[in-house]
């Protein structure tokens, strides 16, 4: 059902009169008949409540078999998505399968790419489109897959210069399905797509395609924009022409339009704490095709608090943001021009809401559905008032920030739920749906109180003057500001009022073994019945025997005796069984009975280690082999000198060197060790000098946040008489998948004077910026304090 005809539906409810000629500029009446959250529909009546989408919908994010009734949905912003297969073939006698997965049409604007992909559930880990590995849901990481899968994504056609993943190197489409002979004939206009290819493997789980889940994104998520491209597209969306759409009050640069609006910056308080700001609206989701173009339209609208209407003065289609408004300027409804009863209605104390739990897919959790939960304060409540609460979903949004400014918004336009119904005369034609009027009436006790518009009916009566019938909401400035959010863990359910309780924690510490030495080795099992310890084994560099075992501190274990003989099997030592079996005895205990570090606590160790050798293992290089080897660097720069801080004796902090960018969806997660190297240069003045330095890292996340200052880590020198031979600040970053890019700035002051009153000779030179990955082997840091007493080898 087109937009048209869907209005059409809309205004003979209201008791309009549309003939067969109906159009859109023939309508005199304004209503708003989108965009309304699902709190404030309720109280203006289920005939404006909103739709929500078909129950049944063929191919909205669902890895669909191919079938002539797929349908192809249409994503803005960023999303976690699969879609209809729409081809596959079998090729290498019949080892290597192809497929061809059809994610979203293509919009008019916009630029596609491609985060990352999960098979099942696990992150597949790429080089170029080659799949090297893959990482489960327990942050286990293997190779079993390495080569054996391999992925290309197109926006727009097969051409090769639509290929959006992997950035490079790039070739047509068409090249990764036999049959497909051209780009001609297989041309995918139009849509945003995958190629698949598998290489059958039944021992490790290929034996055909996985549930695909792809994070799939589109610059073009400004409510504004996206509205006005899904109302103009014939080939997914409404189709209208621009003539029949007020455009200034979607995508205009005024400061009340859709666009404007939503591109506000807007406080929150991250994960963790301090302070970051992001837009205020986004869309960010898949709209289906499958629904009617009014449902995909209420969908946008009720994700960033939008009404759309339509303006029967104009003749055109336009947006009302449901936010705070000038209104100063407002119409004055009074006894003057009221020509009606005016009727007013509340909603009882048992309807009140007072909680919202509202639905929304979570990007952070691969927009699987997540929740928020709010409730009016108990101070806020009316007297023996009861909970009631509401619960409903919104699409088109997946983080949790604007899901709880969305519910707050509506949670309290509900409590402002006094509705007006009221007669005009001629005067009041100039008022617009979506307009804030101001009501005085001594009868009901109303002196300029505020409502906004929501209907208006042009009439003509007896005397064939025209006049308005309107119907207007409780509008209160306040509840449209900034709300105070603080974003929620992505572990958390969003729920600030439900505990769930956990079981006590237990600390998974995994077998480690770094070169010549395996540490948080426990027993399998013993002669006695000690238990809790864990050892680190070292294990001799040419005969390859377990050569002596350490307690590790802080893991003493209970209830050994000397003598105890403990067990140790070898598959748990990166070897197997019986191979590689461990056996030692204990040979002290403390005074409480538990082995200790502080004693040489183990005697007669036997057993022989698995041989770690990258070379008998074909071109496998192990993580044991790299385990204590592989240390890296992300960033090692060498800055131009900077010598013009001269007379700052204010001790102000000025950028050093130009800010590092660094693409952090390409570097592995880990702790990194950031480092900045310099010489301060310049002439002692009397009475000394001071040198500050800084190291500053703003990071971007998925969810679209940044943290600025996320990292803050500063050094200085006072009241220095000599010159430094260097100075340097460093600390540390860890990298995790949430994350997108990172600003490094690094900032500094020196005030020393010019070399022999020279002009621009203070400053630092010999700079060195580097970010060191200290072990890419991702095995644990290996700590020991050993008595030195204890002997070791």
């Amino acid at each position: 059902m087109g937009i048209i005809t869907a209005l059409k539906a809309v205004f003979t409810f209201f008791g309009g009169t549309v003939g067969a000629g109906f159009t859109a500029a023939n309508l005199v009446a304004g209503v708003v008949t989108a965009g309304i959250a699902v709190g404030t529909a309720k109280q203006l009546g289920t005939y404006l409540k909103p739709s929500l989408g078909a129950m049944n919908d063929p191919g909205v994010r669902i890895q669909l078999p191919p079938g002539t009734d797929n349908k192809i949905p249409v994503l803005y912003g960023t999303a976690w998505t699969s879609g209809p297969i729409l081809d596959v073939n079998i090729s290498n006698q019949n080892d290597t399968m192809h497929y061809c997965i059809v994610l979203s049409e293509k919009t008019d604007s916009g630029t596609y790419s491609i985060g990352d992909i999960y098979w099942n559930d696990a992150k597949l880990v790429f080089s170029g489109h080659t799949v090297i590995r893959k990482i489960d849901k327990n942050s286990t990481t293997d190779t079993d897959w390495n080569g054996k899968i391999r992925m290309r994504a197109y926006a727009g056609s097969t051409n090769s210069a639509d290929q959006i993943f992997p950035i490079t190197p790039t070739v047509d489409a068409t090249t990764m399905m036999p049959h497909w002979t051209n780009t001609t004939a297989y041309n995918m206009n139009d849509l945003v797509f995958l190629m698949v290819e598998v290489d059958y493997d039944a021992e490790n789980g290929l034996q055909g395609l996985g549930a695909l889940t792809v994070e799939v994104r589109n610059t073009l998520n400004n409510p504004g924009d996206v509205l006005l491209d899904y109302m103009t597209n014939s080939r997914y969306g409404a189709g209208l022409k621009t003539a029949d759409i007020d455009t200034d009050s979607i995508t205009g640069s005024g400061t009340t339009s859709m666009k404007t609006i939503s591109n506000e910056l807007v406080p929150y308080t991250p994960v963790g704490g301090g302070s970051a700001t992001r837009k205020r609206y986004t869309i960010d989701g898949v709209l289906s095709t499958f629904d009617t173009v009014k449902t995909n339209i209420d969908k946008i609208c009720i994700a960033s608090s939008a009404f759309f209407m339509f303006d029967g003065k104009q003749g055109k289609f336009k947006i009302k943001m449901n936010h705070t408004e000038d209104t100063a300027n407002a119409f004055v409804l009074n006894d003057d021009n009221i020509v009606s009863s005016i009727k007013v209605q509340n909603t009882s104390l048992f309807d009140q809401y007072n909680q919202i739990q509202l639905e929304f897919a979570d990007t952070n959790r691969r927009d699987q559905s997540n929740t928020v939960f709010i409730e009016t304060a108990a101070g806020n409540r009316m007297a023996n008032e009861p909970d009631n609460k509401l619960d409903y979903r919104i699409d088109m949004i997946n983080n949790n920030i604007q899901a709880k400014t969305l519910a707050n918004i509506d949670l309290s336009q509900t409590r402002n739920n006094q509705i007006l119904s009221l007669g005009g005369d001629h005067s009041t034609l100039q008022i617009d749906v979506g307009d804030v009027v101001k009501v005085t009436n001594d009868t009901y006790g109303l002196t300029d109180e505020e409502y906004r518009v929501m209907r208006i009916k042009e009439k003509e009566d007896e005397s064939s003057a025209l006049t308005t019938e309107m119907t207007m909401i409780k509008y209160n400035n306040n509840i449209y500001g900034n709300v105070t959010v603080t974003e929620t863990d992505y572990n958390d359910a969003g729920n600030a009022n439900i505990q769930i309780p956990n079981d006590d924690p237990v600390e998974i510490r995994r077998t480690t073994r770094v070169g010549n030495l395996i540490k948080n080795v426990v027993q399998t099992s013993t002669s006695g019945s000690g238990s809790g310890a864990e050892f680190t084994v070292f294990i001799h560099p040419n005969t390859r025997a377990y050569e002596a075992v350490y307690v590790q501190p802080g893991y003493n274990g209970t209830g050994y005796a000397n003598a105890d003989t403990v067990f140790v099997t070898g598959d748990t030592l990166f070897g197997s069984s019986p191979e590689n079996d461990l056996s030692f005895q204990v040979a002290g205990v403390d005074p409480n009975g538990n082995l200790s570090y502080l004693l040489n606590s183990t005697q007669n160790v036997t057993g022989i280690s698995f041989l770690s050798n990258g070379a008998t293992r074909g071109k496998t290089i192990t993580q044991v082999d790299m385990g204590d080897k592989a240390s890296g660097g992300q960033v090692d720069k060498n800055p131009a000198a900077n010598v013009d801080l001269s007379g700052n004796v204010a001790a102000v902090y000025k950028q050093l060197i130009p800010t590092e960018i660094i693409d952090l969806t390409v570097t592995e997660n880990g702790a990194y060790g950031l480092m900045f190297d310099c010489l301060p240069v310049g002439q002692v003045p009397a009475g000394g000098f001071d040198i500050g330095l800084k190291l500053q890292v703003d990071v971007d996340f998925a969810n679209n946040q940044t943290i600025y200052n996320y990292i803050d880590e500063g050094v200085t020198w006072l009241n220095l008489t000599d010159p430094l031979d260097s100075a340097r600040v460093n600390t540390n970053f860890t990298v995790t998948d949430r994350m997108i890019a990172a600003d490094i700035r690094v900032t500094g002051y020196n005030t020393m004077a010019n070399i022999g009153g020279v002009p621009n000779t203070v400053g630092f030179t010999n700079m060195e910026l580097t970010m060191l990955r200290l072990n890419k082997g991702q095995l644990d840091d290996f700590s020991f304090n050993f008595d030195k007493s204890v002997p070791i080898r």
